[in-house]
Order: C-alpha cells, then structure tokens, then sequence
C-alpha cells in the first residue's frame, strides 16, 4: 500500500495497552526501558528496567510531573546499553501533565530511541479520542 509515495509501515508502534506483554517478551536478548504505571511486581519480564509513574514514593518512582526526569532516566540508559523504549502510561502523562507537554515528552523519547536505533513503542487505551490518536501517531511513527 502507498501513501504519497512512501510504503506505509506493517507494524504499528503504538499499540493496544493489552499488548504490552508481547512486546515486553518480544526479542528477549534485548533490553527494555518500560515506563509505566503498573506496580513493579506486576511485570514480569527477563531484560525490563522499569520506571513507575507514580505519586508514591519508591526507588524506582517517578512523580508524573517530573517529565524531565523521566527522560533523563531513559537517556542515561540508552547510552549504556541498547534497548528498545516502551511507553505505558501515556494517558495517565496526560492527566497530570496535560496534552501538549505529555506530546512533547513523547516526542523528544521518540527521537531519544531514533537515534540510539533502538524502537520506541507506547500502549493506548480506548480513553482517547481519534484526534489525539492521530497526533500521536504523527509523532511516534
């Protein structure tokens, strides 16, 4: 299939939130930097560094409103060792961040990954709408 001359990509990096087990199992040799809000003792997955969103605190925490950090994080480990991002708490970044902010961290993740030639994925749920789907395709794809 074409689109303005361009072959359009078989595989979507952005995926249904239930998907995210198989893209943590997915090429296992790889390591994985997963940001999310799911409570370490709910992923279970060998080569996983996990950054928790979250407003408690906790070693591996990150307070939602400090994106800064968060990219820090995903910057320092991209330069040790190479290993695909994946990103699970988009609309919970929203929530606390708003749209625009959350969209530009996404962004600058994205090109964080691009250019350490790792991938970047980020889990969605139903909760947004068509437009904001689009926009965030735009950027991570």
């Amino acid at each position: 299939m074409m689109f303005r001359g361009r072959p359009l990509r078989r595989e979507s990096r952005i995926l249904d939130y239930r998907r995210l087990n198989d893209i943590l199992v997915r090429n296992p040799k790889r390591g994985k930097i997963l940001i999310t809000r799911r409570a370490p003792f709910e992923v279970s997955a060998p080569n996983v560094y996990q950054i928790w969103i979250t407003k408690v605190s906790h070693p591996n925490a990150v307070h939602p409103s400090r994106l800064h950090v968060i990219e820090q994080i995903v910057w320092d480990r991209l330069q040790n060792e190479k290993s695909d991002v994946v990103l699970d708490a988009v609309e919970y970044l929203m929530i606390e961040n708003g749209v625009e902010p959350t969209l530009r961290f996404v962004s600058k993740i994205r090109d964080m990954a691009v250019m350490k030639n790792s991938n970047f994925y980020v889990t969605v749920s139903d909760g947004l709408d068509n437009r904001l789907l689009n926009v965030l395709r735009r950027i991570v794809e």
